[in-house]
């Protein structure tokens, strides 16, 4: 077994009416937090009056910065920043799916540091950043429990990710009520980002025992709870695994990381705007395909937890049985697509390996990927 080392120090609150305890949790950072979320579902909900409601009976006051767009860019999180440092806030407390939270992050670090956010892409550390909470709306990203987040450069459409000992959150609240009104294109979008945060993180070269643990319980629980919460909304017991499972996901990258699959999506919802999920789906099967050969037996576990028969077949047999699971998984949910649908042309692929190629994550994968490998595999999933 290879040496490694654990550490989170995020404080979990889960489970039903947790997001109830904000106030008290707010309460120890000051009287005034910067509330980041999205641009209408969080009012159109109520969550964020809700919201609000709970933190002014705690004594704390709201400032709404209600601008972060799907792929959250730069220049959004520096206007975050400049309402921060003019308002006066004490933390932050990031409320929505995972692009709220990643600006969330974001906006607590540049709001401290005095340089613009996009540095901390290209090298630099950040000393400290602003206390921040992390409200997940959705299951899916699980960026409510790790210290990675992403952003868009405007000018080059490049989707960056990172992540530093500051930018975790100092708790995170995970509240299946919150996510009963997501419709049923969003939960299967996040729900299969939220697997694939597993399947990655499971087959990365960081892998560890305990990510590997937490990335197989997610696998599971999503293979046997999405499509009933992506049908039955109301399902409240569906939502409540949907919700553990995207937990145990991101706490399983925030160990591992994600691999080649991310690096290669990333570009896609960057450059079109396209949601992130369905830009995994889409690039997947292909990505299982080139990757499965060197971790043969891992694939082959998915593959049973796909409910595959894979008794008495060779390993590379067995493993190759993970694709027609997640054939069959992804046409439940009609994200059996492929790229051309989200937008993209031949056209863009070499802009997009380029990028991919630049991405930390896609070194992680178990198979190393050249620009041919990654070429290939942008055409086979048009």
């Amino acid at each position: 077994m290879k040496m490694f080392v654990h550490h989170n120090p995020v404080e979990l609150h889960f489970g039903p009416k947790s997001f109830e305890k904000v106030g008290i949790l707010a309460g120890r950072y000051g009287k005034k937090a910067l509330l980041v979320t999205g641009k209408q579902s969080m009012r159109k909900s109520g969550i964020l009056d809700e919201l609000e409601r709970i933190l002014g009976e705690a004594g704390i006051d709201s400032v709404i910065f209600d601008k972060v767009e799907p792929n959250p860019s730069y220049s959004t999180v520096e206007a975050g920043a400049d309402t921060a440092i003019s308002k006066k806030c004490d933390m932050v407390i990031g409320c929505g799916g995972g692009s709220a939270m990643d600006a969330a992050k974001a906006i607590a670090i540049a709001s401290l540091n005095n340089k613009e956010i996009s540095s901390f892409f290209e090298g630099e550390t950040p000393s400290k950043a602003m206390p921040i909470i992390e409200i997940t709306t959705t299951a899916g990203t699980g960026s409510e429990v790790d210290r990675y987040f992403v952003l868009t450069n405007p000018e080059t459409k490049e989707k960056n990710a990172t992540g530093f000992k500051c930018s975790y959150p100092a708790a995170a609240i995970v509240d299946p009520m919150l996510m009963k009104t997501m419709p049923p294109r969003l939960t299967a979008a996040t729900g299969i980002d939220a697997f694939f945060h597993g399947l990655e993180s499971y087959v990365s070269r960081l892998s560890t025992p305990i990510s590997e643990l937490y990335a197989k319980e997610a696998m599971r629980l999503i293979i046997n709870n999405l499509y009933e919460a992506f049908r039955n909304g109301k399902n409240m017991e569906a939502r409540e695994k949907m919700a553990l499972a995207s937990t145990l996901a991101g706490l399983a990258i925030d160990i591992s990381r994600t691999t080649l699959l991310h690096a290669l999506e990333h570009p896609v919802s960057g450059h079109l705007n396209a949601v992130h999920g369905e830009g995994l789906a889409a690039l997947s099967l292909a990505y299982m395909e080139f990757t499965l050969p060197l971790c043969p037996e891992k694939f082959a576990n998915v593959a049973s937890l796909f409910g595959e028969d894979i008794d008495g077949l060779p390993e590379q047999e067995a493993a190759m049985k993970s694709i027609d699971g997640m054939k069959k998984f992804l046409r439940k949910f009609g994200m059996d697509i492929g790229l051309r649908e989200l937008g993209v042309n031949e056209d863009m692929i070499d802009v997009f390996v380029e990028e991919a190629g630049k991405s930390p994550i896609s070194k992680t994968n178990p198979r190393p990927a050249s620009p041919a490998d990654m070429r290939e595999i942008y055409l086979k999933s048009l």
